[in-house]
Formats: structure tokens, sequence, C-alpha cells
């Protein structure tokens, strides 16, 4: 990826965790009353998906998948900045999904300039893969399989196929630029906490005539949906979409 990068995806991590932080009076609360309130605020979610809720609330699971939950935190905030990560003066209230007033207002700063700065990446990605759609034969649509399930991801021959929730994008006599190795892993829907991949980002580029670059961030998720991103980009004569035979 040359823009919508690992890096670019963690700092969005890090807007999505501020932007749900909950301003509290830690003079008025103990932190384990916030502990309660927190762990309390994770089951009602859970609560809210029937199915999820069955199997969450036998044999601890619903406690694994708060730990989890608070652990992805943990780590989203430990990749702040340094000179913002100094500045919060209670990290173990915050981590738990809540502020006192000057961490929240830090904090909220800091993720408004960011999520700006992010957006312009996006914008920018955006723009030279339109430029570069307009030079392809037939027109695609990449921003329609943003974030959906993937089912396959293999080369056929001379081409290359990815099967992005049931829409098959097609790389013609491709070749591999970029290619980190991961086992896909296909969602389960009688399963609540199935593991998944996603297409999580794409940008196409165009290189000469007759010559793109498709670079695609995938998300692969766990059971505690701790998610891990990896690259393949691919070079071809042509990008296309094809319906699901």
């Amino acid at each position: 990826m040359k823009i919508l990068t690992k890096e670019w995806r963690e700092q969005y991590e890090q807007v999505r965790v501020i932007n749900w932080l909950k301003e509290v009076d830690t003079q008025k609360k103990t932190y384990e009353e916030i502990l309660k309130d927190s762990r309390e605020i994770f089951y009602k979610e859970i609560h809210g998906d029937l199915e999820l809720a069955e199997l969450a609330f036998k044999d601890n699971l619903a406690e694994k998948l708060y730990n989890a939950h608070i652990d992805r935190d943990r780590k989203t905030l430990l990749s702040l900045p340094t000179e913002v990560y100094s500045k919060i003066k209670d990290i173990k209230t915050v981590i738990l999904g809540f502020a006192c007033k000057e961490d929240k207002e830090m904090l909220m700063e800091y993720a408004s300039s960011l999520r700006k700065e992010l957006e312009k990446s996006a914008d920018e990605a955006g723009a030279i893969t339109e430029e570069a759609i307009d030079c392809l034969p037939e027109e695609i649509d990449l921003d329609s399989v943003m974030g959906e399930l993937v089912y396959e991801v293999e080369p056929k021959g001379k081409d290359y196929f990815i099967n992005v929730d049931g829409y098959i994008i097609c790389v013609e006599n491709y070749e591999i630029i970029e290619q980190e190795e991961f086992e896909l892993k296909i969602m389960d829907f009688d399963d609540p906490v199935s593991e998944f991949t996603s297409l999580d980002a794409a940008e196409l580029h165009f290189v000469s005539d007759n010559c793109f670059e498709l670079h695609l961030l995938f998300a692969i998720a766990d059971k505690f949906e701790n998610m891990t991103y990896k690259y393949l980009t691919l070079r071809g004569t042509n990008v296309k979409f094809m319906n699901e035979d």
C-alpha cells in the first residue's frame, strides 16, 4: 500500500477508541466502580445480539470477550505518540473507556486533528484510484466492496481472483509485487464469534498503458476480533469485476 497503510489503519483505531470515551468524575467514582460500569456497558452490547448472548454467557466467554476488548484498546492507546500518551493523567481509566474531563478534552483534540489527516489521505487514495479507473476498459466500483467479507484469494492461470462478498475482482496477466502470507478465514454465519477475513482498504494505481497496480489491505480477525492486517499488491494489464459463477 502506498497511502492506506497499516499505520493509517492503526491511527484510525486510535480515533475510534478515543471517540468512544465517556467522561467520568474520578473524584466521585473509584476505579472499581468504573471497571464495573465498563463491563456492564460491554455486556449490554452483547445482550443486544441474541445469538451471541446465548453463547457468550456460557463457559465464561463473555468475560473472555470483554478482556480481549480491553486488551485491544490498551494496545491501541499504547500506540499513541509519546507526546500525547505522556499527557494522559489516568491511563488505567482511559483503557476502560472512561476519561476525566482533562484527559478527554486533550485526547479528543488530538483525535479530531488526526481524523482530518486520515481523511485527507483517504481522499488522496480515492482520487488516485478514480484516475486509474478512468483508464480501465470498463469501470469498476471498489468502494462497493470495502469492509466486505473475503471468500477467495488465489491465482488461476494467468489471472488473479479475489472474491469479496460475491464480487469477483480479477487482475489479468497478474504479477505479485508484494504479498504477506496469511490464512484466509471464512466467516461461519452460524457462529457469532467466527473468524473472518475482510477487505479493509484498496488503492488502484495507473502505471502505464495497459499496466495497473491494485493495492489491497486485508483484515483478519480471530474469534475475539483481534485484527491483523496483511498486504497484497498485484500488477496486471487490466482490473475488472466479474459475476460469481
